[in-house]
């Protein structure tokens, strides 16, 4: 009979816990990795996604400025300009720009006053109201109320606060329009004296003022101006007369287009030739360069004589730039 060596049971021996357990993990693994391997294979394998749009943080804001429209030169005024004048060109190379305010018409108001000789700058007057109070002057009586006289100018107490008449008359007759002023509406109103004549009424401050800008050479007077700057302007407004009988050195240079000019150094640069084709409608061609002289306000004639009036298509045809700012002519 042969042996028999004995190992217990007769069953099979049932595996340790900790090697089920170590086994379930690792199927565990297994199976995440290839989830994990799968999804890698499946986007490796779609197209790309569509491109989207860069942030815009750096772009140009052409949103137009919160307030009331730029209007366009002469808006507001009495009489109403007859036909449009929009700019003054010299060449076809000028650079375009209109200076917007789109306060003026809520500001200051003006009324020009002439004697029937007068012209731009010349044999008349400017009402403006409010303006701020008086420095210290001689004492005049305005009717019947005290106000302050100084050189070209009366200032008087009216409607709660102060207006102002400033010109190259007599001021007896500067009193005269000063007592003649009512103020209705916010707006001065004149009934003129014997021997004046209202021309018109508008705001201080040009709502726009309309530019090109040349350089000397590209309007054939770079022997004058050289590489200076030349520009011309179209604006409107009782603020530039006034500022012409503030101004201490105005020139009378005779006609362009049959309407009287004034050389000055009024909408700066070195000087400004100015004159009105209609009534509160001022244009000028002016320079930034040599000193003023014969020889620069002979160029300036020559400049303003061949000018070219431009009507709004014209003018839009420049492309012009728009800039928002205060057109405060002092």
């Amino acid at each position: 009979m042969s042996d028999v060596i004995s190992f217990g049971s007769d069953g099979p021996r049932r595996p340790p816990r900790w090697l089920i357990a170590i086994t379930l993990c690792a199927v565990v693994v297994a199976v995440v990795a290839f989830v994990a391997f799968r999804g890698r294979l499946a986007q490796q394998a779609a197209p790309p996604p569509a491109p989207t749009s860069a942030p815009t943080t750096d772009a140009v804001d052409l949103t137009p400025p919160s307030g009331p429209p730029c209007v366009p030169v002469g808006r507001g005024q009495q009489p109403a300009p007859t036909t449009e004048v929009a700019g003054l060109r010299l060449a076809d190379t000028g650079s375009a720009s209109v200076s917007c305010d789109r306060a003026a018409l809520d500001g200051p108001w003006t009324v020009v006053v002439r004697r029937p000789n007068g012209s731009l700058g010349r044999h008349g007057a400017v009402v403006t109201f409010p303006v701020d109070p008086p420095a210290p002057g001689r004492p005049v009586m305005v009717g019947g109320v005290r106000a302050v006289a100084a050189a070209r100018l009366v200032t008087w107490p009216v409607a709660g606060a102060h207006a102002q008449v400033r010109g190259d008359l007599s001021q007896a007759d500067l009193i005269a329009i000063a007592a003649a002023t009512k103020v209705v509406d916010d707006r001065p109103t004149v009934s003129p004296p014997a021997g004046l004549r209202v021309v018109a009424s508008g705001p201080y401050r040009p709502p726009s003022i309309h530019e090109l800008r040349y350089g000397g050479e590209s309007v054939g007077e770079g022997a004058i101006f050289g590489g200076g700057l030349v520009y011309t302007g179209v604006t409107s407004g009782g603020g530039f007369e006034d500022r012409l009988f503030a101004a201490p050195d105005v020139v009378d240079v005779g006609p362009v287009d049959g309407f009287p000019a004034v050389v000055s150094t009024v909408a700066g640069g070195n000087a400004t030739l100015a004159w009105e084709p209609q009534p509160g409608v001022v244009v000028y061609v002016g320079y930034s360069g040599p000193e003023l002289s014969d020889t620069t306000i002979a160029a300036l004639r020559r400049l303003a004589t061949r000018s070219q009036l431009l009507d709004n298509a014209a003018w839009q045809a420049t492309a012009p730039q728009t800039i928002d700012q205060q057109n405060d002519p002092s």
